[in-house]
């Protein structure tokens, strides 16, 4: 009996930044997978790294700046095949004068709720939304 391969699970931590009422949306880069895609920024979380610690590393480097971590929404995956992305997202909050620099993305926008579906969203991401506004709504 041939044996099977075990598919490698991929832990990403993800940041829903609120400020005044909007959520912070960045733009993949066009050269990388999923080009022009807009995602929640975050990224996959190292070995030996806590979520939290993964997500702060991860918006350092795309957005340059230091978040405030707070609840952890259930997390949602998308099967690729041979691997599956488990997003984990986490609301977040920018502290006052920290000023974004995107260093991977191609630009941000901040989307009030009735903008959510203004961009066209990577798929994974779409499902986070889709949970997050189920915590708007406080419906678990």
């Amino acid at each position: 009996m041939p044996e099977v391969e075990e598919k490698v699970s991929v832990p990403v931590p993800c940041a829903i930044i609120e400020k005044d009422g909007r959520i912070l949306v960045a733009q993949r880069n066009a050269l990388g997978s999923l080009p022009l895609k807009w995602e929640f920024p975050g990224g996959k979380q190292e070995k030996g790294e806590t979520e939290e610690e993964g997500l702060a590393r991860e918006i350092m480097e795309e957005l340059s700046v230091q978040v405030e971590i707070g609840k952890r929404l259930p997390a949602t995956s998308r099967d690729d095949g041979w691997r599956e992305i488990v997003l984990i997202p986490f609301v977040c909050t920018l502290p006052v004068g920290q000023q974004i620099f995107l260093t991977e993305h191609e630009q941000m926008r901040w989307l009030s709720r009735t903008e959510f579906y203004t961009v066209d969203w990577a798929e994974a991401d779409r499902n986070v939304l889709k949970t997050y506004e189920a915590y708007l709504d406080r419906s678990f």
